[in-house]
């Protein structure tokens, strides 16, 4: 039987396939993708870190933690809002660290990851990808599902979901790579896709991290009646198709 955020995934494979098998990762790693194109798009995973981050912020105001410390203090933060709580912290440092990473590495391989903004340094919509003001939207506008059934599920599907496609997104990418291109050293890009960002969006502590969420979300849909957890299945869809929706329109259009 599979799990709730597996049956997720299962649920829409045909807009699965779409958010995470575009073109553009096909051409991104196997070097075909210029600067000029990775630069902006660069730019914009940039601007989705910090809706993401302001997404973070409403996540952990849906979250009751419990204000009893339990008998057995091996129960302590055992329960799924305190580990959803742990996830999210450590979240946050990650997140920082790929605002980080991605500005350091573009400034060594001459990639320039900045939109056109106005005078007071904002970047006006009409220069966001539509993927990029897609996920602002969503991000900016979570808010806590049933007060009494997991309050917090839609955010924590949200925070999932997008991070189950980029991990896919990437891993399948990696999968297109001639196996004899070994540094990317004549790609169109210097090599920054090859070398740097294809490793760190698919390494074995990111996919690690991802299904520490899904255990997370799966455990506490586990413990509900059946028939709660056909109503939390129908919330979760929402978002889910909303996410599948803004990855795909996330990648840069390119021929098949």
């Amino acid at each position: 039987m599979s799990s709730f955020t597996q049956a997720l995934v299962a649920s829409d494979p045909a807009g699965f396939q779409r958010a995470t098998q575009s073109p553009f990762l096909r051409r991104a790693a196997q070097g075909k993708v210029s600067r000029e194109v990775l630069g902006p798009w660069l730019a914009n995973d940039r601007l989705y870190v910090q809706g993401y981050l302001r997404a973070a912020g409403r996540l952990l105001s849906f979250l009751a933690l419990p204000q009893v410390v339990p008998a057995a203090l091996t129960e302590l933060h055992a329960d799924p809002a305190s580990k959803l709580l742990a996830w999210t912290i450590d979240d946050l440092v990650n997140i920082q660290q790929e605002e980080r990473f991605i500005a350091e590495t573009a400034t060594r391989y001459g990639i320039d990851v900045n939109l056109p903004a106005d005078e007071h340094g904002q970047v006006p919509a009409s220069a966001k990808m539509s993927g990029l003001r897609q996920f602002e939207a969503l991000f900016d506008g979570l808010q806590a599902g049933d007060e009494g059934l997991l309050p917090w599920l839609e955010g924590a599907v949200v925070f999932y979901g997008t991070e189950k496609c980029y991990l896919e997104a990437w891993t399948w990418a990696k999968s297109q790579v001639d196996d004899t291109d070994k540094d990317g050293a004549d790609h169109e890009d210097g090599g920054a896709v090859r070398r740097e960002f294809m490793d760190n969006w698919t390494g074995p502590e990111f996919e690690a991290f991802v299904q520490r969420l899904a255990d997370i979300i799966d455990a506490a849909v586990q413990t509900q009646e059946d028939d709660a957890k056909e109503a939390l299945l129908q919330r979760a869809l929402v978002k889910w198709r909303e996410i599948l929706a803004a990855e795909e329109a996330f990648w840069p259009v390119f021929d098949a």
